[in-house]
C-alpha cells in the first residue's frame, strides 16, 4: 500500500511546464527584451532553413517550418504587446 499511495501524490505534483506560460517554456529570460530577441533570431532562423528546402522533396518539413515560424511570430507579438509597443507590431514582425 505504500508504494500505491507515493505513486499517488507523485502525481497529484504539478509539473513545471505546467506552471510556466506555454509561450515561454523555451527560455529562462530577465527581461521581455531579451525574449524578443531570442524569438526574433529563431524567426530568421527558421527562415533560412525554409528558403534552402525544395518544395518536392521537403513538403512536410516546409509545412513544419511554417508552423513554427507562425507559433513565433504568434509569441513574439504576446511580447511585443507585453512590452508596450502594440501599436507597431504589424510592422515590426514581418
Amino acid at each position: 500500500m505504500r508504494q500505491q499511495h507515493s505513486s499517488i501524490s507523485k502525481s497529484n505534483s504539478v509539473s513545471p511546464k505546467e506552471l510556466t506560460p506555454e509561450s515561454f517554456q523555451m527560455i529562462m529570460a530577465d527581461s521581455v527584451e531579451v525574449m524578443e530577441y531570442y524569438y526574433r533570431g529563431k524567426i530568421q532562423e527558421l527562415d533560412q532553413s525554409l528558403a534552402k528546402l525544395n518544395l518536392l522533396e521537403n513538403a512536410r518539413e516546409i509545412a513544419s517550418l511554417c508552423k513554427e515560424i507562425v507559433r513565433n511570430k504568434a509569441i513574439l507579438k504576446k511580447i511585443i504587446i507585453k512590452k508596450g509597443g502594440g501599436c507597431s507590431t504589424q510592422n515590426s514582425i514581418k
